[in-house]
């Protein structure tokens, strides 16, 4: 404005002028020009300062000058300058009118050093002194100075400060905090202090201070706060070692609380705590101490504080406890309490009587109650309390008397496995129950705790034999006496003992320990019931040699155990001695070679018969049986061609056998087949045949020569070839072979010829190109004729020529030349032939086409010829190039190979004649060819065109080139390659000047050297052109702020490029510098103008175009300027504050001169105007509107040029007050209501939210809103603000300062609940995680029925799942869980469930079957028991089932508490076992309570056979069915025997069809004893069942002999028995449901027995055996394989019959979404340890080795055996899936490293280690067992070798540190694999149970896996091992027998170490 303003008045000052100079151009002057007018003073733009002032001067005059001062004379002048860039822009503006109008100029006087705030009288005169004027200035008064709060409290401030400089008009005192200004007030220029009332406590002010002086201001500011207020109504609480504050919220601003807790002036706990909060903790202080409190509030550094003293509670005594004391009182013990205390009080409670009250000082620590008043064994109540300052803690225990110990402990009863202790009460105290443990030396055998007034107790399956201490504990609460007694159970009579022959005079007796201890064995041996000897043994003797004893004499050993005092039953039996051998044996062979005669003397005493064996080593051959009566011979024939047999003659007597033994040897056989061959030898024969059959000692090889023995040879008998050398060549000799076994011989003949000798001096003569001639010397020895043969790489070129033996030459013609040609010369003899060869080679054929053709030579300088020829006929090895020059004279010569055909010379003389000869050479032959021809010229050098800087002519030259010339062509060519000048030149020119040229045009000159009519090989050329012309007319076109547009007008000529250069220009040198360049761009010469872009802006520049046409050039250039760059970054901001506006940019890049700032209103009208220099950034309007849109705009100066940017602003509004919520219809709805500002200008109100969910808010006023959808449980901050624009009034909205408010809502309750019982004590809830904010649950459980509280606890929000415990069984019970989130709860969420069922409760000893309720015959009892016998508070009662015990005890206890107990075909098969069990029958009791109460009355005939209890036991059961039921039945029980019964309720037993493990049950106590009667009459029926046994017997025989070819199985056991008794395992519950077999009813075999039940078998050619084995060939096939035959899997079986069943099939784990990745050809096969000890597998293919490994390694496999080789008999029966080496292998996620490797005549033994990169498992060791010596569907050589390496195995795996399963795979996994774990089985069965079951083994294979045990051969092959093993234990122990196999160390701690830590 103040420029515009100006500007009129400049405007009317020059009219003025105009019009004064008119005037006097009308007034008639004679003047010819104007002149100057008068210095004219206008005075403007008065600017104060502090101590100066700045005034503008303007005048119309020319020449003028000003100076200023104040009126009086004695101040400083001051002149004034004029203003430069104005004066030259009038001076343009002059010149542009013509000079005629007028003109000002514009003055600037500053006058400093004055004083601020004064007033001065200023005056502006003219240097003439002619014009003056007067003008009043004012200064800027000085801010105030040292303005500060001199003391503050909570609601005021003090300030103070002084003047500054200078004059002061008035002082104005402004306060404002962040609301807003609150305070405005004028003071007196003499006021320096004043006091500020009624803050708010804790608030940071703004003070400002500002001084006015003649209307100028200057402030100054500060920051001050009030003090914060203090807290108050501070309440404590306390514990011993913590302390609880809790206050008032103080008024005003707080940052924190700072809490100080001290005692004894020492800080012991410092806090600080938010503003917002309202209480403190503090922890592990000293418990009864005082502390003193300080509660300090803090805001920016100012404090103020509250304090307070509480005190803590003494701590409790800890350890207190009780224990009993001598004198039969208590003695209480404690340690000290925590912190201080003054006192203790001791208080002895009975139940709630108070027996003691004793004070006791602060040292005490323990108290003595006297036992006089207290009874032994009650508990009573000790409680100590501690006193500290008023305030108490109590600590209590329980605790006891000593019980008194009973009396009269004795032993009343022991057998072989019990012991029964009884004892008399004690006669005075109280007990809970009595204790009796049972221990043998240091050990614990047994306990039992019964009830207190029991008196006796029987400790049952104990350990025959053995002393035991039973020591009797009185238990009262945790307080024991006790008293021991010792006794000792019977020893167990020997059960396995043994009596027989060993030998003619001796008897051998042997037996097993019997179970229990035994200190010695008695030994009596009778005959005819007198004893002959007595023998006392100690308890590890086994056995014991009786001799001295008469052959053949009948003999009765008597043997009992000794244990203690105490000896067992005597056993007896008998035995005879064995017979005497018979004498002067003799076998003879009679010549023959397949059979023996044996003959002998009879043996002396009783013989019946004689068998004689004939043995082929250890295995028996034939056998034949000889009476007695016969003659004393035999014969034996079908043997072995020369085989030494052993023949045993054994005695036989009465069972008894005695032998006698001799070698003999049958005549042996010739070989076969003997050949002899010379082995390509001339002197040399090879004899090999076939060995001859049967046994020998040696062979004989014997060479002749018409019928003359010239040498012969002794070869073993391994062996079956032999060698002669020393022969003559060609001969055919007479070759003979000798057997030779002891001392006889064999023999057979065959012919052999020598190889025959060759030629020798073979010799070529003369050759030609086709023919060659060979010569040689005769060759040696025997021979037919000759041939001769040409070769030709080993391939014929002609017949072969057959010449005569006496024949020495040969010619060869038709060949080919140059050639090298094999000759051969064989000699013949027979059907043999022996070469000799030598090579030999024709002439070669010369070359033809010889041609030289000019090439370029090595340099510029020198030529160069190309020689080229074709090849001539035949073979040739190489050429020999020689190049000679004109005069004769050899150049070069050059060998090339035979494929070469062209060779360069390349030094030689430009344009030169040369001559090439070519010779072709084979071997060492040659031939040759000739032909001349010359070079190129050279070109010339130096070649040059030059312009002369003309535009129309070139001047070419160059320099002589070297060699032999005679002309130049010379060219010259356009740009387009046409040729505008074609001359020739004379030889000796040097130069030549092409005219008539194109000005600015490019050319190039070609030059070509000529030489005999021949030019050199490339023409030398030069290039030239002429200058081009610079543009024209270049002009600027268009311009803005960052790029420049110029055009011109094309250049004349020829022009290849426009240059562009744009330079950047100084403003203050732009005439003289060049600039700096700023841009560079090419163009082509069709473009005639160009933009640069990217400039800066308000910047000047020069653009230079350069005309370029290749490297020459002119140029033209002009200025130009840039439009200045607006601002950026415009902000225009209230700050949060409503009366001002702060507009802030940044500078635009590039140049600017200043800035114009102008803010407008929404009416446009300018409210500010200001312009401020380029380093200005903001300016701050102020006396604003609050909430008003303004809109400002920023002009940047640039020169002439300008640019402008505007942006919008608006002040912020006032804020709301008073907000306030309130609660809604439903949880998640509130409603907030609030005030609007009382001034400036608003259009609505922002609400928002933290956390910023997605809530709805419904507008119901303008300062109401619903607020709707909050989360459950959550904390909501609430921010309300004042919104100014937007709506109808536009514009952007701007929020005033916020005020807030916080609401939490309720959390939402669960959902649902899901209960589960998990035991019958527990149960365990889960559920899921409310859709709500909470931090934990309120958990309670509460009985249905009653409603009493169990347990109630607190979880953490984490947690989604509970288990209740110590609930009762098979109860209702309701768990409900709230939600909690800070204190506020959910609604509850309830759900019902009921504790599993538990074993029933027992029944009292008084509820038992009674004699009462019983009936009982001779074979059964009849009785009955009520439902009410067992309660069914654990559950209802599903099942009974009825125990049985034989004995006539009558002692209280229960039955043996195991399940199942023995069947009743148990009890009546095994004298041992004295209590068996019924089959269950189901419960018929009532379920409900109603009718339960009252009880039902069952009836029970035990040993009538009902149904009921498992039906009669000699019917017939179906074999799996009988053993699903556990082969209960109920059969007759024993006449005039005693039995206690005991009913069995079950409340679990079977679950979905199958029996469960581990049933829940309880037994009644035992009743008692019930006697049955006795048999009527007895003895006629005891008569007639012998006789009837007598007739059954018969019967039995002769059935035996008729039906002897049908029988399916003998059984040689006594008491033989269903295979898989009760107690065996099951592999698997309910795995083989369904599935049925045929097996055969079969018993183990025991070990004495096995070799005849095996010689049983193998008669009639192994008849039962076969029969046996086909028996199996169906067991199991019935079971599905449907995995195994998916089409995924189909390739990962080896055989596509070999497959494993679905039931019994390995699983692993998936692979990546891979369905079929489970699958492995693998089967579980159980042992006799486990469930699933041996899998047996495939051999691994080569797309399975990854399967094989991940399955050793997912199911713990340590041990893996392998029975066959990779590769038999040229077939792969299993890929190699281990390392070949010791470096690790991937195989899959796992990595295989061998460790060792011990390879074995038989086996191989391999220790790998596994690690797995996809897991943190630790590595495993495994063990490798490889048997490499079992045939496919064979078995191996010896039973040993098979035994020895199944007991290695066996050895290890038992000493293994892992219990996981053993894989064993052959090629298909089951024929050797089976054969293998059969042994393995059978050896362990062997050794723990002494009997053998290879049937049932296979068997229970086949279940698992089909076709284990493949061929009939292995299953016979496994009785021979069984055996062979017998065998060898019969005649040595296990230690000293060669089967047994001599294991390698093995240190189970080192595989543990090497795994754990990897060394």
């Amino acid at each position: 404005m103040l420029k515009c303003k100006l500007l009129s008045v400049f405007c009317c000052l020059r009219l003025t002028c105009l019009l004064l100079l008119l005037l006097l151009l009308q007034d008639g002057s004679s003047q010819v020009s104007a002149e100057p007018g008068p210095c004219l003073i206008s005075v403007s733009e008065l600017v104060s300062g502090l101590d100066s002032v700045s005034l503008t001067v303007s005048t119309p005059g020319q020449n003028c000058s000003f100076s200023v001062a104040p009126p009086d004379a004695g101040g400083d002048v001051s002149e004034c300058r004029r203003r430069r860039g104005e004066e030259e822009e009038e001076e343009r503006r002059w010149s542009s009118e013509g000079g005629n109008g007028s003109r000002t100029e514009d003055f600037t006087c500053v006058l400093d050093h004055l004083q601020p705030g004064t007033a001065y009288q200023l005056q502006v005169r003219s240097q003439s002194g002619e014009e003056s004027e007067n003008v009043t200035a004012h200064t800027r008064p000085s801010a105030a100075v040292g303005l500060t709060v001199t003391s503050r409290t909570g609601s005021s401030l003090d300030l103070s400060w002084q003047p500054g400089t200078g004059r002061t008009q008035r002082f104005r005192l402004q306060l404002q905090d962040p609301s807003g200004l609150l305070m405005n007030e004028t003071l007196g220029n003499t006021t320096t202090q004043r006091s500020l009332l009624g803050l708010t406590p804790g608030r940071l002010y703004s003070v400002t201070v500002v001084t006015e002086a003649g209307e100028l201001q200057n402030n100054v500011t500060i920051e001050a706060q009030t003090a914060p207020a203090a807290v108050s109504n501070i309440t404590a609480d306390s514990n011993d070692t913590s302390l609880w504050l809790s206050w008032k919220q103080p008024e005003g601003d707080l940052d924190a609380f700072f809490i100080t807790f001290s005692s004894n002036d020492t800080i012991v706990q410092e806090t600080t705590l938010p503003r917002d909060a309202t209480g403190a903790a503090a922890h592990q202080l000293t418990p009864g101490s005082a502390y003193q409190v300080a509660v300090m509030s803090v805001s920016n550094g100012l404090t103020n504080q509250s304090e307070i003293t509480v005190r803590t509670a003494p701590a409790p005594a800890s350890l207190l406890s009780s224990s009993p004391s001598s004198s039969g009182g208590v003695l209480l013990t404690w340690s000290p309490p925590a912190g201080r205390w003054e006192n203790y009080t001791l208080f002895l409670f009975d139940g709630s009587q108070q027996l003691v009250s004793t004070a006791l000082d602060r040292d005490t620590v323990n108290f003595s109650v006297n036992g006089t008043g207290l009874t032994p064994g009650k508990q009573y109540r000790a409680v100590l309390r501690v006193e500290s300052g008023g305030l108490t803690a109590e600590s209590s225990c329980h605790g006891s008397t000593a019980p008194a110990p009973v009396s009269d402990l004795h032993i009343r009863h022991s057998d072989e496995t019990s012991l029964s202790a009884m004892w008399s009460h004690a006669p005075s105290g109280v007990r809970d129950s009595y204790f009796l443990a049972l221990r043998h030396g240091n050990a614990t055998v047994a306990t039992r705790e019964v009830e207190p007034n029991m008196r006796e107790c029987t400790f049952n399956v104990l350990t025959p034999g053995r002393r035991y201490s039973v020591t009797v504990t009185t238990r009262s609460g945790n307080l024991n006496t006790s008293v021991s007694v010792e006794g000792r159970t019977a020893p167990m009579a020997l059960r396995s003992i043994n009596l027989s022959a060993a030998g003619a005079e001796k008897l051998q007796a042997s037996w097993r320990k019997p179970p229990g201890d035994v200190e010695a064995y008695t030994l009596t041996l009778l005959q005819d019931s007198v004893a002959v000897q007595n023998h006392s043994l100690p308890p590890d003797s086994s056995s014991l040699v009786l001799t001295g004893l008469t052959p053949g004499a009948l003999y009765r050993l008597q043997a009992a155990t000794v244990s203690g005092e105490l000896r067992s039953k005597a056993v007896s039996l008998e035995a005879r001695t064995a017979p005497a051998a018979v004498s002067e044996v003799t076998v003879a062979n009679g010549g023959k070679s397949d059979a023996l005669h044996v003959s002998w003397h009879p043996a002396e005493g009783v013989v019946d018969s004689y068998l004689v064996r004939l043995l082929d080593g250890k295995q028996t051959v034939h056998m034949l049986t000889v009476s007695s009566s016969s003659p004393p011979e035999c014969s034996f024939s079908s043997l072995v061609p020369g085989r030494l047999y052993s023949v045993v003659i054994v005695t036989r007597s009465s069972g008894l056998e005695n032998a006698m033994a001799i070698q003999a040897r049958t005549q042996p056989a010739n070989v076969q087949n003997p050949t002899a061959v010379h082995t390509g030898r001339k002197d040399f024969l090879k004899v090999y045949w076939r060995p001859a059959v049967g046994d020998l000692d040696r062979y004989v090889v014997l060479i002749q020569y018409n019928h003359t023995v010239l040498q012969n040879r002794s070869v073993s008998a391994v062996h079956s070839e032999c060698a002669f050398s020393s022969l003559t060549p060609g001969r055919l000799y007479t070759v003979t072979v000798e057997t030779w076994s002891g001392g006889t011989v064999s023999s057979v003949s065959t012919f052999g010829r020598t190889l025959p000798a060759a030629v020798s001096n073979l010799s070529l003569g003369n050759s030609r190109t086709a023919d060659l001639n060979i010569t040689w010397s005769p060759a040696p020895g025997d021979m037919d004729h000759y041939e001769v043969t040409l070769l030709f790489n080993d391939t014929r070129v002609f017949p072969a020529a057959m010449l005569r033996s006496d024949a020495q030459h040969h010619l060869l013609t038709s060949l080919t030349p140059g050639r090298l040609y094999k000759i051969v010369v064989s000699t013949f003899s027979g059907s043999y032939q022996t070469a000799q060869y030598l090579e030999g080679r024709t002439v070669p054929s010369a070359v033809r086409n010889l041609r030289l053709v000019p090439q370029p030579g090595l340099s510029d300088s020198v030529g160069g010829l190309q020689v080229s020829w074709t090849r001539g006929d035949g073979d040739v090895d190489m050429y020999i190039v020689s190049l000679s020059a004109a005069d004769g004279v050899a150049v070069e010569t050059r060998r090339v190979l035979k494929h070469v055909s062209s060779l360069d010379f390349q030094d030689l003389t430009p344009g030169d004649t040369y001559t090439a000869t070519i010779r072709s050479l084979s071997g060492n032959l040659t031939n040759r060819n000739t032909a001349a021809g010359r070079t190129a010229p050279a070109a010339v050098t130096a070649l040059q065109a030059d312009n002369g800087h003309t535009t129309h002519s070139l001047a070419v030259s160059w320099e002589r080139p070297a060699g032999v010339y005679d002309g130049y062509s010379l060219q010259l060519l356009d740009d387009a390659g046409a040729v505008l000048i074609n001359r020739s030149v004379a030889a000796e020119s040097r130069s030549e000047r092409l005219e008539g040229l194109t000005s600015g045009k490019w050319f190039r000159v070609k030059l070509v050297t000529l030489s005999g009519g021949i030019p050199s090989l490339y023409a030398a050329a030069a290039e030239g052109q002429t200058r081009p012309a610079a543009v024209r007319n270049l002009t600027v076109s268009s311009v803005n702020t960052t790029s420049l547009s110029f055009s011109w007008r094309p250049s004349d000529g020829h022009v290849d490029v426009y240059d562009l250069s744009l330079y950047s220009i100084s403003e203050s040198d732009h005439q003289q510098a060049a600039g700096e360049l700023e841009g560079r761009q090419k163009v082509g010469t069709a473009v005639d103008s160009w933009t640069f872009s990217g400039l800066q802006a308000g910047s000047l520049y020069k653009l230079q175009v350069v005309s370029r046409s290749r490297d020459m050039s002119s140029d033209s250039s002009v200025l130009a300027r840039t439009v200045p760059s607006p601002v950026s970054s415009l902000q225009v901001q209230s700050s949060g504050q409503t009366d001002r506006l702060s507009v802030s940019w940044e500078r635009g890049p590039g140049s600017c001169s200043s800035f114009q700032v102008v803010l407008l209103d929404v009416s446009g009208a300018t409210v500010r105007d200001q312009t401020l220099g380029t380093e200005h950034r903001s300016v701050t309007f102020f006396g604003l509107t609050p909430g008003r849109w303004y809109r400002c705009e920023v002009i940047t100066h640039s020169g002439e040029l300008t640019n402008s940017v505007a942006e919008f602003g608006r002040t912020s509004p006032e804020p709301p007050t008073h907000l306030s919520v309130n609660p809604g219809p439903t949880n998640d709805v509130i409603e907030l209501t609030w005030l609007g500002p009382a001034s400036g200008d608003y259009n609505d109100f922002s609400l928002q939210w933290t956390p910023e969910d997605n809530l709805s808010v419904t507008q119901t006023h303008p300062s109401r809103r619903l607020v709707g959808g909050l989360f459950p449980g959550r904390k909501y901050n609430f921010t309300l603000t004042t919104v100014s624009g937007g709506g109808a009034t536009g514009g952007a909205t701007v929020q005033s300062q916020p005020i807030q408010s916080s609401v939490r809502t309720s959390p939402s309750p669960l959902r649902s609940i899901h209960c589960f019982p998990e035991s019958s004590s527990s149960l365990s809830c889960s559920w899921s995680a409310p859709l709500a904010d909470f931090d934990s649950y309120q958990v309670e459980c509460r009985r249905s029925d009653g409603g009493e509280m169990t347990s109630k606890l607190r979880l953490a929000a984490g947690v989604t799942a509970v288990t209740l415990n110590h609930l009762e069984a098979f109860r209702n019970y309701s768990v409900t869980i709230r939600v909690s989130s800070a204190g506020q709860t959910s609604p509850p969420t309830s759900q019902s469930a009921v504790t599993l069922i538990d074993r029933p409760p027992v029944p009292p000893p008084s509820v038992r079957v009674s004699e009462k309720s019983s009936k009982m015959t001779s074979s059964s009892i009849l009785f009955r028991f009520n439902c009410s016998w067992f309660s069914d508070a654990n559950g209802a009662i599903r099942f009974f089932a009825v125990i049985v015990a034989e004995s006539d005890a009558n002692e209280i206890l229960q039955p043996e508490q195991r399940h199942p107990l023995p069947s009743y075909r148990d009890y009546s098969s095994n004298s041992s076992v004295r209590a068996y069990q019924t089959a269950y029958f189901p419960s018929r009791c009532p379920q409900d309570a109603e009718h339960a109460a009252a009880g039902q009355v069952m009836e029970v005939n035990l040993g009538a056979g009902g149904e009921r209890l498992g039906g009669a036991c000699d019917r017939y059961h179906d074999d799996d069915l009988y053993r699903s039921y556990g082969g209960f039945c109920d059969g007759p029980l024993k006449a005039k025997t005693s039995y206690r019964l005991s009913v069995r309720a079950f409340t679990k037993l079977f679950e979905d069809g199958r029996e469960v493990s581990e049933p829940l049950f309880s037994d009644t106590y035992l009743s008692s004893p019930l006697r049955t009667h006795a048999e009527p009459l007895g003895g006629v029926v005891e008569g007639l069942s012998a006789g009837m046994f007598l007739i059954g017997m018969m019967v039995a025989v002769v059935s035996l002999l008729v039906y002897r070819q049908r029988l399916r199985k003998v059984g040689v056991q006594e008491n033989p028995v269903v295979r898989m008794s009760m107690w065996k395992e099951v592999p698997a519950s309910g795995m083989y449901m369904g599935v049925r077999s045929n097996r055969r009813i079969t018993s183990p075999i025991k070990a004495g027995h096995f070799e005849s039940h095996l010689i049983k078998l193998q008669a009639d050619s192994n008849f039962l055996l076969s029969e046996e084995f086909e028996d199996l060939k169906d067991v199991g096939r019935n079971q599905t394989m449907d995995i195994a035959r998916l089409p995924e899997n189909r390739g990962k079986n080896r055989y596509n019959n070999i497959l494993p069943y679905d039931s019994t099939r390995v699983k692993l784990s998936y692979l990546e979404d891979d369905p079929c990745s489970d699958y492995i050809n693998a089967s579980y096969i159980p042992g006799n340890n486990y469930r699933r000890e041996y899998i047996a597998t495939q051999g691994p293919l080569p797309g399975t080795k990854d399967d094989f490994w991940r399955m050793v390694w997912e199911h713990g496999v340590h041990n893996v055996v392998m029975v066959t080789q990779c590769v038999e008999k040229g077939r792969v029966k299993c890929d190699q899936y281990w390392p070949a080496d010791k470096d690790p292998l991937y195989y899959g996620d796992l990595v295989i490293q061998m460790l060792s490797e011990s390879v074995l005549p038989e086996w191989t033994i391999r220790e790998f280690r596994i690690s797995s990169e996809s897991s943190c498992s630790y590595p495993r060791v495994l063990r490798h067992f490889h048997y490499t010596v079992w045939p496919d569907h064979g078995v191996p050589e010896s039973t040993q070798s098979l035994i020895q390496f199944v007991r290695t195995v066996r050895d290890y795996v038992d000493r293994s540190p892992s219990t996981g399963a053993t894989v064993v795979h052959c090629s298909a996994g089951v024929g050797r694999t089976g054969t293998f774990i059969a042994l393995d089985r059978v050896l362990q069965q062997l050794d723990s149970k002494g009997t053998i079951d290879l049937y049932g083994c296979v068997f229970d294979q086949r279940l698992h896996r089909q076709h284990m045990v493949q061929t009939e051969c292995q299953y016979a092959f496994l009785h021979q091992c069984v055996r062979d093993v017998l065998r060898a234990r019969k005649h040595r122990s296990e230690q000293e027998n060669p089967l047994y196999p001599i294991y390698e160390n093995f240190n189970p701690e080192y595989c543990r170490d090497f795994i754990y830590t990897g060394h």
